[in-house]
């Protein structure tokens, strides 16, 4: 069927039409307005002086049409300068000085005075644009000439609009984006102008001065000389990436110092068109420690003076060190280096712990004083160096010294090598340790870390990021960035800044530009006992064959001090014994780590027990607490595991109190503990033997 229009409905159309029409004008008007408003709004700050003029201009009007205009147009002048008087007090103000308007700002209720006084020329256009204002306003209603009749719309659109709007645009037009560079500079100084010194470069209003080439082929220097209001030398290390960029380099062939004279608004630029770190030598010989000063040279700086690694402070004690990069940075061969003079020196005794199995350290395994294999030996080998502490820590409390009036003292403060030799341990992958062990290695750690400076007991850590989360402590980080901080090549940012390098690691690129596929292993920077920003590289690693005869072919080997193996116990005495073990494909136990005392852990001796404590309530378990007689001893992992074999059942609590261990510690041991089926988690902060549940 065909659609048809009946007369009756057509004429209710022909009678909508007129409607629609003026409901889509209106729409569109509307519209058109809307778009006004909002392109006045966004531009207001451009439009001001013309919303101003509208503004005053009806006010003017409406005071030639009032009765007493005069008289409103001389009180209005009154507020008017009254206010602007306000308002330049205000400009100066720098805060509020009554309780009560303190009170009212810091909840929000009255709004921060700028402390920004105004120039000298901001007074002068401000003033006379209010002033010139309240004059033609008061001359409207005295004239009786509104602001659009022939002779006040001249003065008024024509005069005070242009005298007030020009100067207001000319100070918020759009600045060009290049800045122009005086010409006849030398290269290097037009550029920095141009780049880093200009308005929105790294570093505003700094200059490049007393520029000079260097003996080295395409390298110069040059001072920053800084805006002192703006910057200091630590914002210039802080912007080397930038600079170099500027000069289309890399990061590692721009160096940023302090000046030779301290003058903080100053800094030293040096720059190399070809890194003259690409070449160094190999490690030369046990020269290179100065045993009355502890420091030892272990590579070069980009400018050619040698990179100094403090190894203990004369009359202070141990300096400890952290040691980062990613794969390939050159961290092992550091480390390598490292071992080279401590071997050399015969006043270090060298530990090393890696818990890739040695793959960190190769053939120095077998000649260390002690080598940890393995997480689990690193543990041990945490243990063992807390112990070393302990006893030194005693000694030096009964050591005996005749003072100037040749009295004998007892207690010995300062710490050089002597009778006892500087221990170093070194841990390389320091976060699978700790991640692995948790807070119990950490604690370790740190105690070592903060006590052992004065025992002669260093401790170097090496990880991935000279990050926290790489290091898992706040109070572990503290005294080891406090020493020798050396970061290599990183593949993450943010990393340089955690411990106040001049520079992110990760802007080292892991090949050199001018050679594809040739490592830059052992670049990096490094804070320590110089504090310099330079970028430098670590000795160039010998090939194997040849680089063991510093691991043998030495004249006087340093040791423990006779008696200290001992009190150390198996864990140092028969490690030798466990690595040949290892060897073989067992895997021996660690004394005090994964040893948990098999006649302890004997299900037969103990099942009747375990049944029966089980069935015991949990109000009865501090009674079984008491009932424990003999001390627990070893780490806290053995002290745990045999608190919970005594009782059967416990909690978390009562671990912690009867061991004095915290209870994160016991609670993520146990957790540990658990996935190994050493124990039982019973649910709700209780724990048993494995063969309880």
């Amino acid at each position: 069927m065909s659609a048809t229009r009946s007369p009756a409905s057509e004429r209710a159309v022909l009678a909508k039409e007129p409607e629609t029409t003026v409901d889509a004008d209106a729409s569109t008007a509307a519209r058109a307005l809307h778009a006004v408003r909002r392109w006045g709004w966004r531009n207001r700050r451009h439009l001001t002086p013309l919303y101003g003029s509208v503004a005053l201009a009806a006010y003017g009007q409406a005071l030639t049409a009032a009765p007493y205009g005069v008289a409103g147009a001389l009180a209005t002048d009154t507020v008017a300068a009254a206010t602007y008087y306000a308002w330049t007090k205000w400009r100066t103000k720098e805060g509020w000085d009554h309780k009560a308007t303190q009170f009212l700002s810091r909840h929000h209720a009255l709004p921060t005075p700028p402390g920004r006084p105004l120039r000298r020329d901001e007074l002068l256009r401000s003033a006379g644009a209010v002033g010139s204002a309240a004059v033609l306003t008061t001359l409207m209603p005295i004239l009786d000439a509104g602001p659009f009749e022939p002779g006040m719309a001249g003065a008024w659109w024509l005069g005070w609009l242009p005298s007030v709007a020009i100067p207001w645009w000319y100070r918020r037009r759009i600045r060009p984006t290049e800045e122009e560079v005086p010409t006849g500079l030398e290269e290097h100084v037009a550029r920095w102008l141009g780049t880093v010194g200009s308005s929105r470069g790294a570093l505003p209003g700094a200059e490049l001065v007393d520029v000079a080439d260097m003996d080295v082929e395409g390298a110069w220097q040059g001072t920053i000389a800084l805006d002192p209001v703006r910057h200091t030398s630590a914002d210039a290390k802080a912007a080397v990436v930038r600079i170099a960029g500027a000069y289309g380099l890399s990061p590692t062939s721009v160096s940023v110092e302090n000046d030779p004279s301290g003058n903080a608004a100053l800094a030293r630029l040096q720059v190399y068109r070809r890194n003259p770190l690409k070449k160094v030598p190999v490690f030369p010989g046990p020269h290179v420690l100065d045993k009355k000063t502890g420091i030892a040279t272990i590579g070069w700086y980009i400018d050619g003076t040698p990179a100094m690694y403090q190894m203990w402070r004369p009359g202070w004690g141990a300096v400890h060190s952290h040691i980062s990069g990613s794969t390939g940075a050159g961290k092992s061969a550091i480390f390598r280096s490292l071992f080279a003079i401590e071997k050399q020196s015969g006043l270090v005794v060298s530990w090393g712990g890696d818990p890739q199995y040695g793959k960190s350290f190769g053939f120095w395994q077998d000649y260390l004083d002690y080598f940890a294999c393995g997480p689990d030996e690193c543990m041990g080998m945490l243990i063992a160096a807390n112990t070393e502490l302990d006893r030194r820590s005693k000694n030096s409390a009964l050591s005996t010294w005749v003072d100037a009036d040749g009295d004998t003292m007892y207690g010995e403060t300062d710490w050089e090598p002597g009778e006892d030799p500087l221990l170093a341990v070194t841990i390389d992958e320091w976060q699978d340790v700790w991640g692995a062990y948790g807070a119990e290695a950490i604690e370790l750690a740190v105690r070592i870390a903060i006590l052992g400076r004065k025992c002669g007991i260093k401790l170097r850590l090496g990880t991935h990021l000279p990050t926290l989360e790489s290091l898992g402590s706040a109070k572990l980080r503290q005294p080891l960035t406090a020493g020798n901080n050396i970061a290599l090549r990183t593949t993450e940012r943010s990393a340089g800044y955690v411990i106040n390098l001049p520079a992110d690691p990760n802007d080292i690129p892991s090949v050199w530009d001018d050679e594809v596929g040739v490592p830059t292993s052992g670049l990096g920077y490094m804070k320590g006992v110089q504090e310099r920003a330079a970028i430098f590289r670590g000795w160039a690693p010998e090939p194997k064959e040849i680089a063991t005869r510093w691991a043998k072919k030495t004249e006087a080997v340093a040791e423990l001090t006779p008696g200290a193996g001992e009190a150390i116990g198996p864990l140092y005495t028969e490690w030798r014994d466990r690595l040949a073990l290892r060897r073989t494909g067992q895997e021996p136990p660690v004394p005090g780590v994964t040893d948990d005392n098999e006649e302890d852990n004997n299900a037969n001796s103990r099942a009747p027990q375990v049944v029966q404590q089980r069935q015991a309530p949990v109000d009865d378990l501090a009674a079984m607490v008491q009932a424990e007689s003999k001390p627990v001893t070893g780490t806290k992992k053995t002290q745990i595991l045999k608190f919970v074999a005594s009782q059967g059942v416990t909690t978390t609590g009562l671990i912690a109190d009867r061991l004095n261990i915290p209870l994160s510690t016991v609670s993520s041991t146990l957790t540990r503990a658990v996935k190994k089926g050493e124990v039982a988690d019973m649910g709700h902060g209780m724990w048993a033997v494995a063969e309880a549940a």
